[in-house]
């Protein structure tokens, strides 16, 4: 191998490994993981402000009923408790995928709510759209499917 070409395949395998992150996981994977992380947090905790921020003004989403809420809605509804998440949102199996300034995050999430009095929840399949907006992720929507 002549050193022109050593130095190039080594350079090509370190821009690789920077790309990629040291596991395998792009930056945008583990930025998406975290925004995974603020949602369920944010909603557990009834954190309307950390919701407002992470979803965008149209953002809808499906529940696993088949019911669908707007962004609105599902703020105005945890703000009053009338949605009321009884501790923390667990989520296994997720994985990202980035297109570029798209990012698809899909897994299975076991949590309870209630809504208005009504227990709701339990384990689900899901998938959440997100984007990238003025350099921020923001989830645009969700939609979620009752485990079997």
């Amino acid at each position: 191998m002549t050193p022109v070409l050593s130095l190039a395949l080594a350079a090509l395998v370190t821009l690789t490994l920077s790309a990629s992150g040291q596991n395998g996981t792009s930056t945008v994977e583990r930025e998406i993981h975290a925004m995974e992380h603020q949602w369920n947090e944010a909603r557990a905790k009834a954190d309307v402000a950390t919701l407002n921020r992470i979803l965008v003004d149209d953002w809808t989403v499906t529940h696993g009923d088949g019911t669908t809420d707007t962004k609105a809605r599902y703020l105005a509804d945890l703000k009053s408790g009338a949605r009321k998440f009884s501790g923390i949102v667990t989520e296994s199996d997720v994985t990202v995928r980035v297109h570029g300034d798209t990012a698809v995050a899909a897994g299975s999430s076991n949590w309870t709510v209630t809504l208005n009095g009504q227990a709701q929840g339990g384990a689900l399949h899901f998938t959440r759209v997100y984007v990238r907006r003025a350099g921020a992720w923001r989830m645009i929507v969700s939609q979620a499917t009752e485990r079997r």
